[in-house]
């Protein structure tokens, strides 16, 4: 099987970034050849693509102002246009693997949030993935489509697992407001073999990319302070941290409840399913 990927070449928008670093070596690894779509890629560059993975996307976690939002919005937008804009006129690409985020779904709602939901929020970051995804889907009628809408996604490599646990290691964990939050979260190994999966079955559509199992912002920060016998656990008010980030302030203190019924329908296997229950007995942190 692996012989028969060498000539399938898979571009990557936002290859720089730590999932689009990651994504690259795995992809690599499982025989496909790749290529990075960096900022100012061109149709010469998409001609050599077969599938098309797109990340791009300034971070959301930073403080929002009027001008920073554009550039979140723009960002996302300008690029997958680039895309699509493309792949309406030439035949090469057979699949576009769009990001998008849970985000999309109202933090409102309590039941859980599968593929088949549409109870979306009416925020920003929610209008953000609205838009994204329907730049992306303008081409499902020319070739596959596969939206993936992104939990929390956690590594001992990198990104955000990290830097929540610094504090813990210092005897302090934190819970974040009430901490009645939601986590949608997945394990980056999981990640890359779901985006590797999508590839293999030509999945088309919307694909939560979460585990199976939720968690809120409380049990975590419980788990992570048994991890590391930390002696203090204090919370972060609410006001202090909209004081800090404003309107990003969100992105922590509210969440939603997702699961990825596609994945799971189709057969994938999520390996790292139990991680955050296991916490304490894992060298992930």
């Amino acid at each position: 099987m692996e012989h028969a990927h060498k000539r399938v070449v898979i571009g990557i928008t936002g290859a720089s970034g730590f999932i689009g670093k990651n994504l690259s070596e795995y992809m690599q690894k499982k025989g496909f050849e790749t290529l990075s779509l960096n900022r100012g890629f061109n149709a010469k560059e998409l001609e050599k693509c077969n599938i098309v993975v797109n990340l791009a996307g300034a971070t959301i976690n930073k403080r929002w102002s009027k001008s920073y939002k554009k550039k979140i919005l723009e960002s996302r937008l300008d690029t997958t246009k680039k895309i699509t804009t493309y792949i309406k006129k030439n035949k090469n690409i057979s699949l576009l693997i769009s990001a998008s985020a849970v985000g999309i779904y109202s933090s409102e709602n309590k039941n859980y949030n599968d593929e088949y939901s549409n109870i979306y929020g009416n925020n920003f970051l929610s209008y953000v993935c609205k838009e994204w995804e329907k730049e992306a889907l303008s081409v499902k009628e020319i070739t596959k489509v596969a939206i993936t809408r992104f939990g929390l996604v956690l590594s001992e490599k990198g990104g955000a697992l990290p830097k929540m646990t610094l504090p813990a290691k210092f005897g302090i964990a934190t819970i974040l407001g009430r901490g009645d939050q939601i986590i949608s979260w997945i394990m980056l190994e999981d990640l890359l073999r779901a985006i590797n999966f999508i590839i293999e079955n030509q999945i088309e559509g919307v694909v939560n990319m979460c585990a199976p199992n939720p968690i809120t912002n409380k049990e975590l920060t419980k788990k992570i302070a048994k991890k590391f016998n930390s002696f203090i656990i204090v919370k972060t008010p609410s006001f202090l941290l909209k004081l800090i980030m404003g309107e990003a302030s969100s992105i922590l203190l509210k969440g939603q409840y997702v699961i990825s019924k596609r994945l799971v329908t189709n057969g994938f296997i999520f390996r790292k399913e139990f991680f955050l229950k296991k916490i304490e007995k894992t060298h992930y942190f």
